[in-house]
C-alpha cells in the first residue's frame, strides 16, 4: 500500500541520533537549545520554546496568557487539539466557519461576545489564516496554529503567539514535537518554566559547568511537563538542514498532480501553497474514489473530517457553519511525501483518471 504520508530522515541524522543516545543526556539539553535557536531564526521570531507536541504548545499558549474560562473560538476544520485545549482551561468552545478556498477560518463568520477570550486560527494546508481580518473583529488573544505552514512566508508574523508541530506526518517530522514562537521576552521567560511544571531552572541548566547544583525553585503553579528532549531535537536539526529540499519535492509532487487533474471536471485541484502539508483536492464521489484507490494499493485520507461531525464536539456548534458542512464531503488527500517516487505518482494519477473515465 502506498501510504498517504511517510516520515523520512537522512543517514547523517541517524548517526547524530546515536551520538545523543551514547551521550547519556537524552532529555532537555544542548541539542534542544540549539534547535530552539535555529528554528527561531528560520521562522523569523525572537524566541522559541520547543515542546513535546503541538498540542502541548497550544495548551501552554493559553496558560502563559492566564486564560481561564470564557469562550474559545476556532475552526471545526482541524484536528481536535485546537478545541480540546480550550476545555482543558475551562473554556466553552465555539466553531466559526471557513473560507471555501483556503479552508482557513473566515473572519466574516466570527461572532465575538464579551465571553470570547481567545481565538485559535489554523494555517490550513499551508495557506495563511487571515489574522489581520480576525484582529479587526477581536482585540483579545489570537493564537496562530502554523502546524501546516512550515515553509509559508508570513506564518507567525501577525498573531500574538504561534505554535508549530513536528508530529511524524507533518512536513518537518520528528516522531513528535512542537514549538512556540514569540517576540515577547516576558512571555518567553514564563514559557520556559511552564514547560517544566513551574521549575525555574532545568536540570540541564543546573548541570552546565563544573558543578551540578541540585537546588531549584518552583515559581509557577500551572506548568505542565512539556519540554522537548534532545532525542527529538537532534532529529529536528536534521530536518532543518534539508527543509528546502524536502519542501521542493512535495511541491513537485503537487505540481504533477495539478497538471494531471486540472482538466478533469469532477476534480478541483488545490490552490498553490508554499507548504505542501497535504495534497487535498475537492472531488465528486469522494468515498467511492477512496475505496477504488484502496483496492489498487493506494491509501488516501480526509483532512479533515470536521470536529462538528464528531459526537462529542457537536456541542460546539453554536451557530450554522454551512461552508464547512458543504466542503468537507468533497475533500480527499492523496499521497505526498519525500519517499514517494515519480513512478508511484504516475501510478496514482493513472488510477484517479481511470476512476473518472469509467
Amino acid at each position: 500500500m502506498i501510504p498517504v504520508l511517510k516520515p523520512t530522515i537522512d543517514e547523517k541524522t541517524k548517526k547524530e541520533l546515536l551520538k545523543v543516545l551514547d551521550s547519556g543526556w537524552w532529555g532537555f539539553g544542548p541539542k534542544t537549545q540549539e534547535f530552539e535557536k535555529k528554528f527561531a531564526e528560520y521562522v523569523g521570531a525572537k524566541y522559541c520554546v520547543a515542546t513535546n507536541s503541538g498540542t502541548s504548545a497550544l495548551d501552554l499558549c493559553l496558560k502563559v496568557y492566564n486564560i481561564k474560562g470564557g469562550e474559545l473560538i476556532t475552526s471545526a476544520m482541524t484536528f481536535v487539539s485546537d478545541a480540546i485545549v480550550g476545555e482543558w482551561n475551562g473554556m466553552d468552545v465555539t466553531f466559526a466557519d471557513i473560507d471555501p478556498d483556503t479552508l482557513c477560518l473566515d473572519p466574516k463568520t466570527l461572532v465575538v461576545t464579551l465571553k470570547t477570550k481567545a481565538i485559535i486560527t489554523i494555517d490550513s494546508h499551508g495557506r495563511l489564516a487571515d489574522v489581520k481580518g480576525i484582529r479587526k473583529k477581536f482585540k483579545g488573544l489570537i493564537i496562530e496554529d502554523a502546524a501546516h505552514a512550515m515553509y509559508t512566508p508570513g506564518a507567525g508574523k501577525d498573531a500574538d503567539i504561534t505554535i508549530w508541530s513536528f508530529q511524524a506526518v507533518k512536513s518537518m517530522p520528528m516522531w513528535d514535537g512542537g514549538a512556540i514562537t514569540t517576540n515577547d521576552e516576558a512571555i518567553y521567560k514564563k514559557l520556559r518554566t511552564l514547560t517544566w511544571l513551574g521549575v525555574e531552572k532545568s536540570t540541564y541548566d543546573r548541570a552546565v559547568g563544573k558543578k551540578y547544583t541540585w537546588d531549584y525553585d518552583i515559581t509557577q503553579s500551572q506548568g505542565i511537563k512539556a519540554y522537548m528532549t534532545d532525542m527529538q531535537a537532534v532529529v529536528g536539526l536534521g530536518q532543518l538542514r534539508r527543509l528546502e529540499k524536502t519542501n521542493k519535492r512535495r511541491r513537485d509532487i503537487q505540481a504533477m498532480y495539478n497538471k494531471a487533474f486540472k482538466n478533469i471536471p469532477e476534480i478541483k485541484v488545490p490552490e498553490h501553497s508554499h507548504t505542501v502539508q497535504y495534497y487535498t483536492m475537492k472531488c465528486k464521489n469522494r468515498n467511492e474514489l477512496s475505496e477504488f484507490l484502496a483496492e489498487n494499493g493506494i491509501a488516501t485520507s480526509v483532512h479533515f473530517k470536521p470536529l462538528s461531525e464528531m459526537t462529542y464536539w457537536k456541542k460546539a456548534i453554536k451557530r450554522p457553519i454551512p461552508i464547512t458542512d458543504k466542503v468537507w464531503v468533497k475533500l480527499l488527500s492523496l499521497p505526498v511525501h519525500n519517499a514517494l517516487t515519480d513512478k508511484e505518482v504516475k501510478f496514482i494519477i493513472k488510477k484517479v483518471k481511470e476512476f473518472y473515465e469509467r
